[in-house]
């Protein structure tokens, strides 16, 4: 569990500096066109990370074995309540509740680590598995957002 908190505060770490570069791209609320996919990237990154943290994990500190239905994307872009946000806006709500849950790692109990819900698909998901996921999807939207970020920075 320890490592899993060391690849979070990393994964922030690299967030913070990815997402300043492209706030200091973005010129405010007036993000390029060509970089609209940085932007709808920022979006969904924000939505299902509130997803995750508030209908999973929260829900399986608070429950017992609570069930949780698979996350739909589709679903969570339509009711996206950041569409109107800047770039800047996105990136803030997105670290302040990363660290929120970095917060709330650190403070956790060892048991609590092993707790479950019961996914619609996969049934029995442990607390530490879904903090495991969260790690390895980190990996592959910094690399998105790294190769975005040359982009937008080139153009």
């Amino acid at each position: 569990m320890n490592e899993l908190i060391v690849s979070l505060e990393g994964n922030f770490r690299r967030y913070s500096e990815i997402l300043y570069r492209i706030g200091e791209n973005a010129n405010g609320t007036d993000y390029p066109q060509q970089s609209y996919q940085v932007k709808d990237m920022l979006c969904i990154l924000a939505d299902l990370q509130s997803e995750v943290i508030n209908f999973r994990l929260k829900k399986i500190l608070k429950e017992e074995n609570p069930y949780l239905p698979q996350i739909r994307v589709e679903r969570v872009r339509q009711r996206n309540p950041h569409q109107k946000d800047s770039v800047a806006q996105l990136a803030q709500a997105f670290l302040a509740q990363r660290k929120e849950l970095l917060q709330l790692l650190h403070t956790l109990p060892i048991g609590s680590w092993e707790r479950t819900g019961v996914h619609e698909v996969e049934g029995h998901v442990s607390f530490r598995e879904f903090v495991r996921r969260m790690v390895e999807k980190d990996n592959q939207m910094i690399s998105d957002l790294s190769q975005m970020l040359v982009v937008v920075e080139h153009s």
